[in-house]
């Protein structure tokens, strides 16, 4: 049994670093906004432990790969869970500042979630994103969001931000 996962990006709007904090993040206040432009994300139930396949060579197969994380994280949370497998199609250029891994961990915890029908609420999986990356709670509501702290203090906009693109979560 198998699920796709939308994996859409992000940009920043009017990103302001207010800080060094003691672990080396910064704090920041922006306005998160979802694009719907992403990487293509397949989980399939698989075993044990968790596989990753992509179609470019360079993206790596263990726990280097955030979203290997996001299932490890995932495990502790709940320690029965089954293995995946984890096919990534790239669109999204690395360090493009678009979030493609962060979205692409998010998108491995939702589909989890869903694919083993865990009963989680949102506020928990932000809790779980947080650990695998600071930009990876953003991508578990997506839209437009405040951001705040490390990105991880989260505050939706109902309006989107004029002149861009409404994401596809976004309540208009």
């Amino acid at each position: 049994m198998g699920i796709d996962c939308p994996s859409f990006t992000k940009i920043n709007i009017g990103l302001k670093i207010l800080g060094q904090r003691n672990d080396g993040f910064h704090n920041i206040t922006t306005i998160f906004q979802e694009l719907e432009f992403g990487d293509n994300i397949s989980i399939v139930q698989s075993g044990q432990g968790c596989n990753i396949i992509s179609d470019v060579d360079w993206i790596p197969s263990d726990k280097k790969n955030i979203c290997y994380k996001a299932y490890e994280e995932l495990i502790k949370k709940f320690p029965d869970l089954d293995g995946i497998k984890i096919i990534i199609n790239k669109n999204v250029p690395v360090g493009s500042g678009l979030g493609g891994g962060s979205a692409n961990a998010a998108a491995v915890l939702k589909g989890v979630c869903k694919l083993y029908d865990l009963e989680i609420s949102n506020n928990e999986l932000k809790k779980i994103a947080l650990k695998v990356g600071a930009d990876v709670p953003f991508f578990i509501e997506g839209g437009t969001q405040l951001g705040k702290g490390v990105g991880e203090i989260l505050e939706p906009i109902t309006n989107p931000v004029k002149g861009f693109f409404p994401s596809p979560r976004s309540k208009i």
